[in-house]
C-alpha cells in the first residue's frame, strides 16, 4: 500500500500543476466591468459593454505604456433581445467576452419605462453570468451615455458609481437582490438612480421605482433625501444628513445620523391592516446656526425635540408620496404581513396592490444627538 502511495503521490502534484486545461487563458478573455441596456426606436435592445484594458489600467494619466490612453473601451450592439444583442457584440471582438468581473449593469430610462423583465431571463438563464452586479437606473438618459463619459479620479466607471454609493452610506443593490423584490409577493424594486452632472460626470441623484407586477416597468423617482428616508424605513441605509430648522426658520442645524435601524410591525384592527415602524439612530451634530449649547442638557432636548419633529414630518410626507402618488410598495410592509400575520397574509395577498395606498402607517422615532460636535455654540462674527 506505501509503495502504491509512493508511486501516486508525483503524479498527482503533476496535475495539480498542469492548470485547468477547460478555462480559457486571461489574453484570451475580454474582461467585462460594467453592462447597460437601453431601448431603441425599433424596440431593438442596445447593449453598452464596458472592456477593461489591462495595458491601461492606470487610467487617462497613467504612465509607461499606458500613458493619455482610457483604462477601458466602451462599445455597443444591437439585436432582437439582449442575448441576441451579446452575441452581435461579440462579433466585433477577438477575445471572448467574460462577465464575471461585471461590476455594474445600468438601465436607460426610456427602457425602464418600458419594462425590463423580459431581460432578466439571459441573466438568469446564463451560468456565466454575475448576479452580483450592481444595479442604477439611469435618470433622463441612457446607459450608453454613463458608460462614454470619464471617471475623475478611477480608472473605471463602475469603480466611481461604487465608491459614490459607499461615501453616501448607502447598501449596494445587487442583480439578486432586484431579482428576488421582483419575485416576492408584498414588495416592490426600488433600484438606485444616477445621472449625468452638468458637468457630464455620473452621480447619485436618488431611487428608480419598478412595478414587480406591471413587467418590471418604472413608476417614478424618489429624490436623494426621500431614498434615504425609505433605504432607513428598509434597513438599507447605514447613515444619512439632516439639515432642519429651529424656531420660526430663524435657525438651522445640521446632524448626521449613524447606526440606522428599523423596526416593522404589523397588527390587525378589526379587519384592517396596521402597520408601526420604529426608527432608531444616534446622531452627530456637524454645523449649529443656533443660539443653543448642546452639551447643556435643556438646550439639547430642544434639539432632539427639533430633530424628531422634521423627521416625523419628512418621513410621513414620503410614505404618503408613495402610497397615494407611485401606489406601490417599496418598504416590503406586505412581506411583514406575509411573515407577522400569515393566517391573514391569505386574503389580502391577491389585493396587496390595492390594500397598500389605504393603509394606516404611525411613525415613532428614537433618536438622539450623542456627539455636540468640538465647539459649543454657533460661531458668530
Amino acid at each position: 500500500m506505501k509503495i502504491v502511495l509512493k508511486m501516486s503521490s508525483p503524479l498527482f502534484l503533476l496535475c495539480l500543476i498542469t492548470g485547468c486545461w477547460s478555462l480559457n487563458e486571461p489574453d484570451h478573455l475580454a474582461f467585462n466591468l460594467g453592462d447597460g441596456w437601453d431601448i431603441e426606436d425599433n424596440r431593438h435592445v442596445l447593449v453598452t459593454t464596458q472592456i477593461a484594458i489591462p495595458a491601461n489600467s492606470g487610467g487617462l494619466d497613467a504612465g509607461g505604456g499606458g500613458e493619455g490612453k482610457r483604462a477601458f473601451q466602451t462599445m455597443s450592439a444591437s439585436g432582437t433581445n439582449l442575448y441576441d444583442s451579446l452575441h452581435n457584440l461579440q462579433k466585433e471582438l477577438s477575445r471572448e467576452i467574460f462577465v464575471g468581473h461585471r461590476e455594474v449593469l445600468l438601465i436607460g430610462q426610456k427602457m425602464a419605462e418600458h419594462g425590463i423583465d423580459k431581460l432578466l431571463d439571459e441573466i438568469v438563464r446564463n451560468p456565466k453570468s454575475e448576479l452580483r452586479s450592481k444595479v442604477f437606473v439611469v435618470k433622463d438618459g441612457r446607459a450608453k451615455d454613463i458608460f462614454t463619459t470619464d471617471p475623475i479620479f478611477d480608472p473605471y466607471t463602475q469603480t466611481s458609481l461604487t465608491r459614490q454609493e459607499e461615501i453616501l452610506h448607502i447598501r449596494h443593490t445587487y442583480f439578486r437582490d432586484l431579482l428576488a423584490d421582483s419575485l416576492s409577493r408584498g414588495i416592490h424594486p426600488m433600484v438606485p438612480a444616477i445621472s449625468l452632472s452638468p458637468s457630464s460626470k455620473p452621480h447619485y441623484v436618488g431611487s428608480a421605482i419598478l412595478n414587480s407586477n406591471n413587467h418590471l416597468k418604472l413608476v417614478g423617482f424618489l429624490g436623494s433625501q426621500e431614498s434615504a428616508y425609505a433605504n432607513w424605513i428598509s434597513n438599507r441605509q447605514d447613515s444619512l444628513v439632516s439639515d432642519f430648522f429651529i424656531r420660526e426658520k430663524e435657525n438651522n442645524i445640521s446632524v448626521i445620523l449613524k447606526f440606522l435601524k428599523s423596526q416593522i410591525r404589523a397588527k390587525m384592527s378589526g379587519d384592517d391592516i396596521q402597520i408601526h415602524i420604529q426608527l432608531t439612530g444616534k446622531g452627530s451634530i456637524v454645523e449649529n446656526n443656533t443660539e443653543l449649547d448642546p452639551t447643556k442638557a435643556a438646550d439639547l432636548k430642544i434639539i432632539e425635540k427639533e430633530l424628531k419633529k422634521n423627521l416625523q414630518q419628512e418621513v410621513t410626507k414620503l410614505i404618503a408620496t408613495v402610497q397615494v402618488k407611485y401606489r406601490t410598495d417599496i418598504f416590503g410592509f406586505g412581506k411583514k404581513v406575509h411573515h407577522q400575520l400569515p393566517k391573514q397574509w391569505k386574503g389580502y395577498e391577491e389585493e396587496w396592490d390595492r390594500i397598500f395606498p389605504e393603509l394606516q402607517v404611525s411613525i415613532n422615532f428614537n433618536v438622539r444627538c450623542d456627539d455636540p460636535g468640538q465647539s459649543n455654540t454657533s460661531m458668530k462674527y
